[in-house]
């Protein structure tokens, strides 16, 4: 499942999924936003689990998936959301243990996910993609947005 995020504001969320999706598309089409997006891809759990060993807890999977239902089209794509509270702690998190103390385990974790050996350059890219992630709640958190996950496949 491919899991992408992206910074709304709490009357945008209003709007629901369509909305979200529809945003999500502009942003990936190369619309610029002062907060961008960040594109988990696949890589989501592998994310919650770095999140987990570096002592995230509950915020782990909210940090990797998302909250409270959005909206779902029944046809392979669902939204999930974090508050602006939840993405505040998530910000707060990533603050407290930086983001060194996040990705210091990926050979780890990714030797023990990844069947037939770790591809060259994997760890990186999900080092890049811990590094977005990161971002984009600071600039959330800053800004007092909310979080919406697009879930598709």
């Amino acid at each position: 499942m491919n899991v992408s995020l992206l910074p709304l504001s709490t009357a945008e969320t209003g709007a629901g999924l369509d909305r979200a999706v529809a945003r999500l598309r502009e942003l990936e089409s190369g619309v610029a936003s002062p907060h961008g997006y960040c594109d988990l891809g696949e890589d989501a759990g592998v994310v919650e689990e770095l999140l987990l060993r570096a002592g995230a807890g509950e915020l782990a999977s909210l940090a990797a998936f998302g909250g409270a239902l959005l909206g779902d089209d029944d046809a392979g794509t669902a939204c999930t959301l974090l508050s602006v509270d939840e993405v505040a702690r998530v910000d707060g998190f990533f603050t407290a243990v930086g983001i060194d103390h996040v990705t210091d385990r990926i050979a780890e974790v990714l030797t023990a996910t990844v069947r037939g050996g770790v591809p060259s350059g994997y760890a990186d890219d999900v080092a890049e993609r811990v590094g977005e992630l990161r971002g984009l709640f600071e600039s959330a958190g800053r800004d007092g947005l909310c979080v919406v996950y697009v879930h598709e496949g």
